[in-house]
């Protein structure tokens, strides 16, 4: 549920006026709201003496279910604070997963500790690059005769790496030889699939990095 409140702000000419502050965001409920995070509109108020419009920064309880992310999002000037935020943080976030776990699915994902929102904004906007990127992959798998498989976006995310990953067709788990070869078909296609061609680029390093995605998604 997204929230917002009347909070008193203090302009830097000094005026102190009311205005309505959006204090959790929850994408579900408000899709509209991660593209107005994103484009800087969120917690946007406009000064009635001097007329300046700046950001009001408040802590921010940011949720987006489908993508698995809570980010318990801190003013910049907390980050002095952070073991303190920290602590707080998991305390709050145990005690909602356990109301939340009697009416529905446990959550099984770990939150996010950001100070400043512009941290949580290019988070966001990487992984919309990504999420382009799956949906061409998406797209051209079957005209490339590959498979696809998805991994929880919460692994992706802390792997560094896309929530959909190419395979070979008919495959049904993750084979590091068959994810390599796919890795391989799809940028050559495809070389401007930047995300992917990191991926392409860990692989082959290292088969480690196909057990370890395995073993996290399990």
């Amino acid at each position: 549920m997204s929230i917002s409140n009347l909070e008193e702000i203090k302009c830097p000419c000094g005026e102190v006026f009311e205005a309505e502050l959006l204090s959790a965001i929850s994408v579900s409920d408000n899709p509209e709201l991660k593209e107005a995070l994103i484009s800087g509109e969120i917690n946007l108020v406009s000064c009635p003496k001097c007329g300046d419009m700046f950001y009001a920064e408040r802590f921010i309880l940011y949720h987006d279910s489908e993508n698995e992310l809570i980010a318990f999002v801190y003013p910049l000037s907390f980050q002095n604070q952070a073991s303190q935020c920290r602590e707080k943080m998991l305390k709050e976030f145990k005690t909602a997963s356990e109301n939340i776990a009697r009416e529905k699915q446990a959550i099984n994902y770990a939150p996010l500790l950001i100070f400043g929102i512009e941290d949580l904004v290019l988070l966001l906007k990487a992984e919309q690059e990504v999420e382009d990127e799956e949906m061409v992959l998406s797209h051209i798998a079957s005209k490339l005769s590959l498979g696809t498989i998805k991994i929880p976006p919460h692994i992706a995310r802390k792997l560094g790496i896309p929530k959909i990953l190419p395979v070979l067709k008919g495959e049904k788990e993750l084979d590091h030889k068959s994810v390599l070869s796919a890795l391989k078909t799809l940028t050559g296609h495809n070389p401007n699939l930047l995300n992917y061609i990191k991926l392409l680029d860990k692989i082959s390093k290292s088969k480690n990095i196909t057990e370890e995605i395995k073993r996290k998604a399990k």
